[in-house]
């Protein structure tokens, strides 16, 4: 392929190549393949994009001079000329970009006018309205688009030689127009070319520069679409939806893209071009309900265009269409854009009709989408009649319900018991994540859309409204005013983390969570093509009976985590204090701990009637144990090893086998803190006095995670905290928790090459990929904890790696089904 050539006629062009051409280009070539009618038209390809970009924004000749050849091509085509005499030929410049960008980029309509050539257009068409107003269309967007000016005020200053050109036809009102036009520009301090040619490289510029433009540069970072793709540019004879009363332009959905019914869904406007339409000042026909009048026809193609178009997009699709002078053009196709409950019922009944296959169908809904989806939301009924207590800033989605409270350790310790909460405070610090992660949602009296609250719930995907400036916090009486109103703390509240609204009382919740049938189908096939199997990694006990039916298990759970819950914590801690002093204070701690483990373990085989259950043991060398131990530094050292003390883990595992001898099951316990092999081997000959107990070991460690592989080789049953994995390998603080958020913003200064919550850093991948090579076997057992890695694209990248077993949280279970469905697409 020549490099040299910039500009392609779109009958001759690759219709597959949209990173050269676009996707306006692109479809317009698809359609022609079709036999579907379509203006003639041509691109220029990004390439000439980025030798202008490069250039310091020159056009360099040799795409001005195939600009130049194919303009007259496009002429021959359509039997007219632009500029040179003859019936006029006018163009469309537009975008075209890889990926759609709607109404971020530039786009110029009617080129090819001066006054010589509107005045032969009048004469051949007799229609001196429809070709003034054509005119004055183009310099009006033509000074908003190439110029930067206000359009309007531009064209309203030539008012009265519009009204006497428009009222007196003739080659000299039309020229007295025209120097009006110049005068005006004159005024805003612009020297404009009355030339087409100069004016469609002009046009060509603004385009190439629309994609630098500020609201481009944002939506494209907000979508994490990469700056450096560029666009292409459509040149397009234009037809005319203003050219007379049997013209007119629309926009049509070949299905409902708020219900995804298979409909045509789309508007009509008679006598008037498609930037009217999109203006909303006019009213247009909704082709839904006027199928069987007098636009029938009409709706017939379109609708037959539709079916061709969908078999060729394997999707419903959006089409800009013109009718002029009753013929019907297609200018552009795309994929359409829908909401997420038709995106999923689109995607299933594709399938249904074997337009695509359930692989592809995984593609047609996004993790965003889905998101939306499953978002738990306000009864309606409660909802209309509920007291509004006050409005914030609105900075992360979804709707909660709890108490009100005040600390976060506090907040912490109610939702372990099962309650739920609404975490009010006047703004939040690192300090309070323990309570922002147990909490239903965050109220903070203070602060703005980047606050730490905010932030931390969005990394969260947790309902949060800040800047409530109405609410006067007292942390010291447990109370809270709004409006002079006093409340306390364990009031109920509700909350629209969308709205910024903070409601009184306890508004029902509908749990989203199952799904229209649609997504549970859905769901299926991402499930068949993964074949990965998933357990739900539970915060609070409480939420196992909440699981959703697909859960045939849970990942592993903390030991810890069920005393709190079990009220059995202080016990614990107590046993711990009296190891290694006095043998009657042994002993009684021997009792103790086993009595723990016995009531823990009975617990968890009455409440977990299905699939395994992991228990991992405490580990005494964690953050949470020193916070827990009174005197915690005090404590004999060999407490700080896996095995290190006898009289620490042997009374629990007696424990637990107790429960398991009286409940006839059996649990895994996993060691924690594990580094070698060698302690592997040890805590296997351990068991080996407990027979209802399986072994096991959490990895929390880089060092663990080097010796993994031989420990697996020799039957341990693995599970990986990736949590700690990814703290242990960057040397983040165990007590601080860092939200992707966070660590964006410090990728943004350009100070760290990748996010570590959601890529993964080469040494340590090449360690996961040595065990992932054994997870990937179907008789493996390693697992992944993912209760707070799980990033969507961490959790991609260790499956691709060969980890098909993932401990999740049920507020990521369908997210990570999807995901995954996808990455085996």
């Amino acid at each position: 392929m020549n490099m040299q050539q910039f500009v392609w006629d779109i009958e001759h062009l690759d219709a597959l190549d949209s990173a050269r051409f676009g996707g306006k280009a692109t479809g317009l070539a698809r359609m022609v393949e079709a036999g579907i009618p379509v203006p003639p038209a041509f691109a220029i390809g990004t390439d000439a994009f980025h030798v202008y970009r490069q250039s310091g924004k020159q056009l360099p000749q040799r795409l001005i001079q195939q600009v130049r050849e194919a303009m007259d091509q496009l002429g021959g085509k359509c039997a007219k000329s632009f500029n040179t005499g003859g019936m006029p030929l006018l163009v469309s410049v537009r975008s075209g970009a890889q990926v759609s960008m709607p109404g971020m980029m530039d786009t110029v309509l009617n080129l090819g006018l001066d006054a010589r050539a509107a005045w032969r257009m009048i004469e051949a068409s007799g229609n001196s309205a429809f070709v003034i107003d054509t005119w004055m269309r183009f310099w009006r967007m033509y000074a908003d688009i190439v110029l930067g000016l206000d359009g309007e005020e531009i064209i309203g200053r030539v008012t009265a030689q519009r009204t006497e050109a428009e009222a007196s036809p003739s080659e000299a009102t039309l020229s007295q127009l025209e120097m009006a036009l110049v005068r005006s520009f004159e005024e805003d301090g612009e020297q404009v070319s009355l030339d087409p040619h100069e004016q469609l490289l002009h046009a060509v510029k603004a385009v190439f520069d629309s994609w630098d433009s500020s609201r481009a540069k944002a939506y494209r970072k907000h979508l994490g679409i990469s700056d450096d793709l560029g666009t292409a540019v459509t040149v397009q004879a234009m037809v005319f939806g203003n050219s007379d009363a049997n013209s007119g332009s629309g926009v049509a959905f070949t299905r409902n893209p708020n219900t995804g019914e298979r409909k045509l869904y789309g508007e009509y406007l008679t006598g008037r071009q498609g930037e009217d339409l999109v203006s909303g000042e006019s009213t247009p026909v909704d082709l839904a309900h006027t199928q069987s009048g007098e636009h029938a026809a009409l709706c017939s193609d379109l609708e037959e265009y539709g079916r061709t178009l969908e078999a060729i997009y394997h999707n419903s699709v959006d089409i800009e269409f013109t009718v002029e002078s009753g013929t019907l053009y297609l200018l552009q196709v795309r994929a359409a854009k829908c909401t997420a409950s038709a995106a999923v019922k689109i995607a299933n009944d594709l399938v249904r009709e074997g337009l695509i296959l359930p692989r592809q169908a995984l593609t047609m809904v996004t993790s965003d989408q889905l998101k939306r989806l499953l978002r738990p939301t306000f009864e309606t009924t409660a909802l209309s009649v509920a007291q509004v207590l006050t409005n914030g800033i609105g900075s992360s989605p979804g709707h909660a319900a709890g108490v009100a409270v005040l600390d976060a350790d506090r907040a912490a310790e109610l939702a372990a018991s099962g309650q739920r909460v609404i975490l009010l405070r006047p703004t939040t610090s690192p300090m309070d994540i323990r309570g922002m992660l147990a909490a239903q949602g965050i109220v903070t009296a203070k602060g703005g859309g980047l606050s730490h609250a905010a932030v931390v719930s969005r990394a969260q995907d947790k309902p949060c409204v800040v800047g409530c400036e109405s609410i006067q916090i007292d942390l010291q009486a447990r109370t809270f005013e709004i409006d002079g109103k006093l409340h306390r703390e364990g009031d109920y509240l509700s909350m629209d983390g969308a709205a910024g609204i903070v409601y009184a009382g306890d508004l029902p919740l509908t749990n989203n969570l199952g799904g229209s049938p649609e997504l549970i189908q859905l769901l299926a096939w991402a499930d068949e093509l993964s074949q990965a199997n998933l357990s739900c990694s539970v915060g609070h006990l409480q939420e196992i009976d909440r699981l959703p039916s697909e859960a045939l298990s849970i990942s592993v759970i903390g030991m810890t985590d069920v005393a709190e819950t079990l009220g059995l914590i202080d016990d614990l801690v107590s046993a711990v204090a009296k190891i290694g002093q006095t043998e009657f204070a042994q002993a009684d701690a021997t009792d103790l701990l086993c009595s723990v483990a016995e009531q823990i373990g009975r617990w968890l085989l009455e409440k977990i009637d299905q699939g395994p259950i992991y228990l991992r043991l405490p580990r005494l060398s964690s953050e949470r144990a020193r916070n827990l131990v009174p005197g915690w530094s005090e404590l004999d050292p060999r407490l700080h090893l896996p095995l290190g003390h006898p009289g620490f883990y042997r009374p629990i595992l007696e424990g637990l086998e107790q429960a398991c001898q009286q409940a006839e099951k059996t649990l895994t316990v996993l060691l924690s803190g594990v580094t070698e092999t060698e302690e592997w081997q040890r805590y296997a000959c351990e068991l080996e006095a407990f027979p209802a107990l399986k072994g096991g070991v959490s990895i929390n460690s880089v060092a663990g995670l080097a010796s993994a592989p031989e420990m697996h080789a020799q039957g341990a049953c693995l599970w990986l905290d990736m949590d700690q994995i990814v703290r242990s390998s960057h040397g983040f603080l165990a007590e601080r928790y860092f939200s992707s958020a966070c660590f964006d913003e410090f990728l943004q200064q350009g100070v760290m090459s990748r996010n570590p919550r959601s890529a993964l850093k080469p040494f340590l991948k090449d360690l996961l990929a040595q065990l992932g090579t054994q997870a990937a076997q179907a008789d493996a057992c390693v697992g992944v904890d993912c209760a707070l890695a799980s990033d969507l694209d961490l959790v991609q990248a260790l499956y691709q790696l060969g980890y098909r077993h993932f401990g999740i949280p049920l507020q990521q279970w369908q997210l990570v089904r999807l995901r995954l469905g996808q990455a085996a697409s």
